[in-house]
């Protein structure tokens, strides 16, 4: 649709480092899906009006300082699809966003409950 209405797809990350990239997809996933889980499901946080703020500027922070290494997926699998289709990015890196993804989101919910050990 983008590319219908645009007649381009917007500039892409060609040909990520494999190892940075994927660096950059767990410390993006890892650092945003700790934020939600802490500020969004603790115990502690309940009834505050400051989780937005608090995901959409790591979600921005993530964007710009990681965004050009990798391309920016962090903690979305199916940004990583859309990306692929719109040939944003190639279908063989596909494995870094979805390993990036999946391995920063599980080390973010080990930390959280490490740290939080009476939240369920």
């Amino acid at each position: 649709m983008v590319r219908y209405l645009v007649g381009a797809a917007p500039a892409a990350v060609a040909n990520p480092d494999a190892v940075k990239a994927l660096i950059a997809e767990v410390l993006g996933t890892f650092a945003l899906a700790y934020v939600v889980l802490n500020v969004a499901t603790a115990k502690a946080n309940t009834g505050n009006s400051y989780y937005g703020l608090a995901i959409g500027f790591t979600v921005a922070a993530m964007a710009y300082s990681l965004g050009t290494i990798s391309g920016g997926a962090f903690f979305n699998p199916a940004v990583a699809v859309g990306i692929s289709f719109m040939k944003m990015a190639v279908w063989s890196d596909i494995w870094i966003y979805l390993a990036g993804c999946f391995g920063g989101g599980l080390l973010a919910a080990l930390v959280f409950k490490m740290n939080n050990p009476d939240d369920k």
